[in-house]
């Protein structure tokens, strides 16, 4: 699936196919079992937040779709394509290949917290290395859709520079459309905004917002709850492992069942004024 272009519109609305499908995921570290059995689909189009408390499994979860992680057991399918399926307890296994593995990865764009550019290359260089190297892009393709995408980014004025030249900000944002140029089925975000100054957290949360509303497909791990209210389509708290609750921004950060999560959004609610445009806008969307 490629990238929308900057005229097409938001496909999330009316997209009913999966392209991601987590079944049953374990994993464990030695006596440590971080997952412990995670189901979760994800529909094209669509943006699914991952929160919870620090050491319930998101990043954990995130790696496994990728492969970084490699679960103990369980199974995961991205675009009708098995990727892994192992039987919890059994000697069952279905792994792709390492060269399969390095081509799902280039589908499955990643973004850190730590931004990993290239400091020996300017933005566009960064964000061309990879069509060309892995995807055998012509210099001229790959070119054209690198000044795209940080034109989508809003880094028009900052192609030629080096990641030194960049703030914090800048440098994610170069991250991402490097992640976007390799034409990813799902774009992965593992808390994008953790290593961020403050003042520099909102660009790169705009430039995400850019890319809901165009269609991406998106998985995103974040401790930033007006975020995950204001771009979320889905909301999934992870507690210990395991799927606890989840549902629409509005039920889960506004409404919680689950005790865990009342208590971890309980912060959240101290400032539900913040959210009255957020709501009011939805509400202008619907009517």
């Amino acid at each position: 699936m490629n990238m929308p272009s900057a005229t097409s519109p938001a496909i999330h609305e009316n997209a009913t196919r999966e392209i991601l499908q987590l079944h049953r995921i374990c994993l464990q570290f030695g006596a440590k079992h971080v997952l412990k059995g995670v189901d979760l689909s994800v529909k094209e189009g669509e943006v699914v937040v991952l929160i919870g408390a620090s050491g319930s499994g998101k990043t954990s979860l995130l790696r496994c779709i990728n492969l970084l992680n490699t679960p103990t057991s369980g199974g995961i399918v991205i675009d009708e394509e098995v990727l892994f399926h192992k039987e919890a307890g059994g000697q069952r296994q279905t792994m792709i290949s390492a060269q399969e593995t390095n081509r799902i990865r280039s589908s499955t764009g990643m973004v850190f917290q730590q931004f990993n550019l290239f400091p020996h290359m300017t933005a566009l260089e960064n964000v061309m290395e990879g069509p060309v190297i892995v995807k055998k892009q012509s210099k001229e393709q790959a070119c054209k859709r690198a000044l795209e995408l940080l034109g989508l980014m809003g880094l028009e004025e900052h192609v030629s520079k080096y990641p030194r030249q960049l703030s914090g900000g800048q440098q994610q944002r170069v991250a991402i459309a490097r992640a976007m140029a390799m034409q990813p089925k799902v774009m992965l975000f593992d808390e994008p905004t953790s290593a961020l100054d403050p003042e520099l957290v909102g660009e790169v949360m705009k430039a995400m917002v850019e890319l809901a509303k165009r269609g991406m497909t998106m998985v995103i791990v974040t401790h930033e709850l007006g975020f995950a209210f204001e771009i979320a389509d889905r909301v999934v708290f992870l507690d210990q492992g395991l799927v606890a609750e989840q549902g629409p921004p509005d039920k889960i950060l506004l409404h919680p069942e689950h005790p865990r999560l009342k208590s971890f959004v309980g912060r959240f609610h101290e400032s539900a004024d913040l959210l009255r445009p957020f709501l009011e806008a939805r509400q202008a969307e619907k009517s």
